[in-house]
């Protein structure tokens, strides 16, 4: 499962045989405390494991394979493990494939990734119209075949007129990219190839009117470890046939340093449109909102430096924009944490007296918008689990009605002068739907590139939205999905997934492999918590620094609320979450242990106080907070489960995870979490820390790994919570 050569490597670990003994004690590889005290403000921390932080020190690095090897030895015992895993296959072998990353070209060519239910990775394909035969373009096991590294699709853009189209691949979970060019003449790959980038999370790729070259975000550092590790990215203007390490840079903090850019910032130069007569300069990072510019389009092709002019501010809290001409429409959240749709002119900007082409909804909040030739259409969430669709044309507003009751509903466009538009549909339970959509006579008709699945399994699920009443009376969606016929007797193992970062929402979404959980006999719950964007900008807010703490309290209430429903129990509640989401599931179990049975924090930022102190941590310190500052500094105390750990404590059995190869959240995070976890907790339930080396963010796994770490995260709950088919062989 994992790719570790240890030769001479001895655990000790009580047999595997002897089931009693193996809830009772655990021999968790040693690793040395070296202690660091510091002081921040006017409060000392001793930080036992700041050694840990050293990655490339020999002894961390030898505890970190004992870990994964000790991990992997109870894993395997676990008896219903490998069946879930085929299960899982067995849900998944029901697609004849997987189609996504569907893009549409003016002239209606389809580029697009699929996976073949009996294929572990994606594969590139083409059609020259929706009706044509797929046309396969590219198989990554043809990227350097003898590196020996399995490189994964993770990106796809084809330039205006479909003559090209740029792909990134990375291997390993490392996310960091590769780029090449088809030529579509030839169907053949350019012999140049662009390193130091990552268009999937640096602003993607945008081709320049002519289908010349595009702009991307180069970096200059790809060691994810190394303190320089995005620092000084740069957008680049690439035209075809260029030696890619012969950067034109176009916006950076070294061409523009009277615009204040930060090492830590994302400076990403895009073109929306083909025929827009502007370029944006977007100040991105590791939060909501951001300080944008604009340049001239024509200004690309002079030698002298691009003149980028103020577009809005970050304080303007505006979400997407689009030129129209010389107007420019946007979504913005001033004012209007619903967002309002807005539009002005370039001659007279004026984000602040833009005129409003629709106002704030009540229960209801703006995700996206874009244009056609029949006007503007954009899209609406409740609670972040119901959308809607409306179109304004001419001052007049109408809603779209459906196809279906949709969850999760996505939409593209071609652009103004044309009257194409998509959705997608899905819920937690109903399989993603793909629609073609005709303003002419107001209908929907199925434009799926591959053929639906059925899962008569799930037909009978109960979906509940329920909302919660917080600690300070505020009310938390939480969604809760089971079986038709349960009865409420307190003894339903449950899982709630949350997260709560960056105004980022849990919207409904459809996974078989997820809802393995439910057909095994659980309770699958979403936590909508604050600091999420399910209920608008101030539930971003209220979830953001200094008021952080209202992220894991409503995990709580939510929690609390299953219990006193009577669906579950504390010895049968689960908590799960990833990424940023370590914050949610971290402070929940050391703020209230005895409230849960299992926590699971996946890749999880589990140390903020120092996660600046990590390559992606000052980008983050927009959204955490910084510790140079007195306010801010307790804020990120607070919300730091590492630092909250007690000796002594029973704490709930708990799975912790990471790759080695994270770009996002560095490893040794939730390392340190794990080994104060497994010296300091009171109870005998076990600590995991799941170390994969050839995986990172779980971002660009390949199908049987996703397979894998989920049967990994579903067994040990269940038998955690007492599922007879999960216990230790």
């Amino acid at each position: 499962m994992k790719n570790i050569i240890l030769l001479g490597l001895t655990i000790l670990f009580i047999g595997c045989n002897q089931k009693d003994q193996i809830k009772k004690a655990y021999s968790y590889p040693i690793v040395p405390s070296k202690p660091t005290a510091e002081t921040y403000f006017d409060t000392t921390i001793t930080d036992e494991y700041r050694n840990l932080e050293n990655l490339k020190d020999e002894l961390v690095d030898d505890w970190f394979k004992k870990e994964a090897l000790f991990t992997d030895s109870i894993l395997n015992t676990i008896s219903g493990r490998e069946g879930l895993i085929q299960k899982m296959k067995s849900y998944d072998q029901r697609k004849t494939a997987l189609a996504w990353s569907v893009k549409v070209t003016e002239n209606d060519q389809y580029f697009f990734l699929k996976q073949k239910a009996d294929e572990n990775v994606p594969r590139l394909f083409y059609r020259k119209s929706f009706d044509s035969e797929d046309e396969l373009l590219f198989d990554a096991k043809d990227f350097k075949p003898r590196s020996g590294n399995t490189y994964i699709i993770n990106y796809i853009q084809p330039s205006w007129d479909g003559s090209y189209i740029a792909l990134a691949m990375s291997h390993s979970g490392a996310e960091i990219s590769e780029m090449a060019i088809i030529d579509m003449k030839t169907r053949k790959i350019l012999p140049q190839i662009i390193s130091h980038c990552w268009p999937s999370d640096g602003g993607g790729v945008s081709w320049l009117p002519d289908n010349s070259g595009f702009m991307y975000l180069h970096y200059p550092e790809i060691d994810h470890t190394s303190d320089r590790f995005l620092k000084d990215m740069k957008s680049v203007l690439y035209k075809i046939g260029d030696n890619p390490e012969d950067l034109n840079v176009i916006f950076s903090r070294e061409t523009h340093p009277d615009l204040g850019i930060a090492p830590e910032d994302f400076p990403i130069a895009s073109l929306i449109s083909k025929n827009d007569n502007y370029l944006i300069g977007y100040i991105g990072g590791a939060t909501a909102y951001g300080d944008a510019y604009f340049a001239e389009v024509k200004d690309l092709h002079l030698q002298s430096k691009i003149q980028w002019k103020p577009l809005y501010k970050k304080e303007d809290k505006v979400d997407k924009v689009i030129f129209e001409g010389d107007d420019i429409i946007f979504t913005s959240a001033k004012n209007s944490p619903q967002f309002q749709l807005l539009e002005t002119t370039m001659a007279n900007l004026n984000i602040d007296k833009a005129a409003v082409l629709s106002n704030q909804k009540q229960d209801e909040v703006i995700r996206t918008f874009g244009l056609t030739s029949d006007g503007i259409y954009y899209s609406t969430i409740n609670n972040g689990v119901q959308g809607k669709l409306y179109n304004i044309k001419d001052g007049f507003e109408k809603e779209i009605k459906l196809p279906r009751i949709s969850g999760r509903l996505n939409f593209w466009t071609k652009g103004k002068d044309f009257s194409d538009l998509w959705i997608s549909s899905a819920g937690w339970k109903n399989e993603y739907i793909r629609y073609q959509y005709d303003s002419k006579t107001n209908t929907f008709s199925e434009a799926n590139l591959v053929p639906k699945a059925n899962y008569p399994e799930f037909d009978d699920l109960i979906v509940k939205e329920a909302l919660v009443t917080a600690h300070d009376g505020e009310k938390i969606p939480l969604s809760i999905i089971h079986k038709k016929d349960i009865q409420l007797n307190g003894e339903i193992p449950t899982l709630l997934l949350g997260y709560g970062s960056y105004g980022i929402s849990y919207r409904p979404f459809f996974s078989a492999t997820r809802l393995t959980w439910v057909d095994e006999g659980g309770i699958f719950c979403i936590a909508h918590v604050r600091g999420g964007g399910e209920k608008g900008d101030q539930w971003y807010q209220n979830g953001k620094k200094t008021k952080k703490p209202n992220t894991w309290k409503d995990l709580i209430s939510c929690t609390e609320y299953m219990i006193n429903e009577g669906y579950t129990s504390n010895s049968k509640t689960v908590i799960h979450g990833g990424s940023a989401g370590g914050i949610l599931i971290g402070r929940a179990m050391t703020e209230r242990p005895d409230l849960f049975a299992v926590a699971i924090p996946e890749v999880g930022m589990m140390n903020p106080l120092r996660n600046e102190n990590t390559p992606n941590g000052p980008n983050n310190t927009k959204e955490f907070g910084i510790s140079k500052d007195p306010v801010e500094c307790k804020a990120l105390i607070e919300m730091d489960a590492y630092l909250h750990i007690e000796k002594g404590v029973k704490y709930p059995a708990t799975f912790i995870t990471t790759g080695m190869n994270d770009p996002r959240v560095i490893a040794w995070q939730p390392g340190k979490f794990a080994a104060k976890l497994q010296a300091y907790n009171g109870s005998d339930k076990p600590i995991l820390f799941d170390v994969d080396y050839e995986s990172g963010h779980g971002i660009g796994d390949s199908k049987l790994k996703e397979f894998e770490q989920l049967a990994n995260v579903y067994s040990f709950a269940f038998w955690q919570t007492g599922h007879t088919d999960y216990q230790p062989k």
